[in-house]
């Protein structure tokens, strides 16, 4: 029996899937799925977690053969207590699944209260989104649902209020006519824009973008020069859109504010690429 049969059995007498086990060893699940079809062998750190995570020795983890005292009949353990009776559920599925059904159940409350598309669909979204990077993804999730988290709500104020960060600019001019309200919370999605944006650069002090290699640098440059492309084209587009009136509708001004969140995502994806590019590599 062969390495990748020997992890495949092992995996599955314990009721685990591929993506159970990467996350339990750190790592993705392209490699466990790798390694038990023989396309790649586990480096030896990763062979020494998988006999301590499986509870075997080197030996027969890597030939399929077990040893001596598992061979006697008087050492064999009850094939029953040894295969787990229910499959491990992990945090993240826990999580995906509470997200799943807060979405599920503020769909039909607020369907119900406002029409599905922008009272159910549109608002139950983050939860479904979060849902579904908690039952999909390996690494950052919670960085991942935080961000999400934030743009949506970042959407919602922007279409529902016009209430954006840059209103910060005006605060040496701001009068009380103008609402000290809109103000404050301006300054409150900047602050949180800050700090997501100084996690996810935290999280990512380890990852780095080799600059030396041309392809990189083209599509980092790329990304920057169509960033303020649409920059330009929102600063004149926009202004004529909202002055015709036969485009002032609730659906159109959505579908603006979510553009405006989707170029702030492209500006903290590019900011953050730039900086693992500009980062030195570790020294050993």
């Amino acid at each position: 029996m062969n390495l990748g049969s020997t992890i495949t059995r092992l995996r599955t007498q314990r009721g685990l899937s591929q993506g159970d086990l990467a996350e339990a060893l750190g790592v993705s699940r392209q490699s466990v799925s790798k390694w038990e079809t023989n396309a790649s062998v586990p480096d030896l750190d990763k062979l020494v977690k998988l006999s301590q995570f499986f509870d075997v020795s080197l030996d027969e983890l890597v030939t399929g053969a077990s040893s001596p005292q598992e061979a006697a009949p008087e050492d064999t353990p009850n094939p029953e207590v040894r295969i787990p009776s229910a499959r491990q559920i992990t945090g993240r599925t826990i999580a995906g699944i509470i997200f799943l059904c807060l979405g599920t159940l503020s769909f039909l409350l607020l369907t119900m209260a406002g029409g599905w598309l922008i009272g159910g669909l549109i608002l139950a979204l983050p939860f479904l989104t979060c849902a579904l990077l908690c039952l999909r993804t390996t690494r950052r999730t919670g960085l991942w649902c935080g961000w999400t988290i934030y743009l949506f709500v970042e959407w919602y104020l922007r279409w529902a209020t016009g209430i954006d960060w840059t209103l910060v600019f005006l605060t040496p001019v701001f009068t009380p006519e103008m609402n000290y309200m809109r103000l404050l919370i301006a300054w409150g999605q900047l602050a949180v824009m800050l700090l997501m944006i100084v996690i996810t650069l935290r999280s990512f002090r380890t990852v780095r973008l080799d600059l030396t290699c041309r392809r990189n640098r083209w599509l980092l440059a790329a990304g920057w020069a169509a960033l303020l492309l649409l920059n330009f084209l929102k600063s004149w587009g926009y202004p004529l859109i909202y002055e015709n009136p036969a485009l002032d509708s609730m659906g159109v001004r959505l579908f603006l504010k979510a553009g405006e969140v989707g170029l702030l995502t492209l500006s903290v994806s590019l900011l953050t690429a730039t900086v693992c590019g500009l980062r030195k590599p570790v020294k050993p």
